[in-house]
């Protein structure tokens, strides 16, 4: 019998060592795509939508959001865009995305951000940022490209 001081230790797994999880499960739930695009904040929403409906639309009402949201939708998904605009997250209207790309991926909620494929930026991101600079912000760069898990 081997004593506790020559005993072999058990391989770590790989949520032991990066802290994060190492498969789904219920409190780490599947995602079976990647999206990447241009991130947007609640309060850049609301504006955009605001501007949009040229009406004064408050962040911290959910109604405001919901229609800075669709107006949104309507926007990027019609001519001459054809994108497709979304929130994501684990909270509701906190964060959306004009998504550029999007791709089938075997993830989870909680899972090391170095194992998610990154998506880099082309022509249709090009398109997109031409929008949100002529359309939302005038210029101004409250956005940022990234890849997330959907």
């Amino acid at each position: 019998m081997l004593d506790e001081a020559t005993a072999p230790t058990p391989p770590l797994n790989a949520q032991s060592q990066t802290g994060y999880p190492s498969r789904p499960s219920k409190q780490n739930p599947p995602r079976n795509e990647i999206i990447g695009g241009y991130v947007l904040d609640n309060a850049t929403c609301v504006a955009w939508g605001s501007r949009i409906v040229n009406e004064p639309l408050d962040p911290e009402v959910l109604n405001d959001s919901v229609a800075a949201c669709y107006v949104i939708m309507e926007k990027v998904e019609g001519k001459p865009y054809y994108g497709y605009f979304t929130m994501f997250g684990p909270e509701s209207y906190k964060q959306y995305i004009v998504v550029t790309q999007r791709s089938r991926f075997r993830g989870w909620v909680g899972m090391d951000p170095a194992l998610i494929p990154k998506f880099e930026e082309g022509e249709r991101e090009a398109i997109a940022r031409q929008l949100l600079e002529a359309e939302a912000f005038e210029g101004v760069t409250q956005y940022e490209f990234r890849t997330v898990l959907y």
